[in-house]
């Protein structure tokens, strides 16, 4: 009687490690950007293994690009920001921050495999702890910038290599004055 329940008891184990297992699985056959149950995502061509998901038919890629970098600072407050086609050369101003804003969060991101080389000025100074470079294959750069000086925030940026992708910022509050 005792061994019964003993096989019964492992018969239980072994039933309930057997559906771990097979969720887990489950779970890892979706991709990253995928939930259990959705729509599979269209197949991507040999030669976008790898990268960033490209925009598809009836998608607008530079939405895509926002989309990802919205996914990477949920929940945060956006100040402002941008989208557009990657091109050799572009920027934007931002004509300033909350007075009691005294850092921001600068996100981007980028797809379509160029590099991009990314420089700050607030209040008209540059600011070179800032700069940097990102290659354009969906991951998110990020810095922080002081904006304790009232002034414009601008970036700039300068691109190498293919013109074909899409970009999305936007500037997130870090720091804030105590009131």
């Amino acid at each position: 009687m005792k061994q019964t329940k003993h096989m019964g008891g492992m018969a239980v184990r072994s039933l309930s490690a057997a559906l771990s297992v097979t969720a887990l699985l489950g779970a890892a056959a979706c991709g990253a950007d995928e939930e259990s149950g959705s729509p599979p995502s269209p197949p991507r061509s040999p030669s976008a293994a790898g990268s960033a998901p490209a925009a598809t038919p009836g998608t607008n890629g530079a939405e895509a690009a926002k989309s990802m970098l919205e996914r990477s600072f949920v929940g945060m407050e956006s100040l402002g920001g941008g989208s557009g086609q990657v091109q050799r050369q572009f920027g934007n101003m931002h004509p300033a921050t909350p007075d009691d804003v005294l850092s921001v969060t600068f996100g981007f991101t980028c797809t379509g495999g160029s590099t991009v080389a990314l420089r700050f000025t607030v209040a008209g100074e540059e600011v070179p702890s800032a700069a940097g470079s990102q290659a354009c294959d969906g991951s998110v750069f990020q810095r922080i910038i002081d904006t304790s000086r009232p002034g414009p925030l601008d970036f700039s940026i300068a691109a190498t290599g293919p013109e074909k992708g899409f970009y999305a910022y936007a500037y997130y509050p870090e720091k804030k004055r105590l009131p």
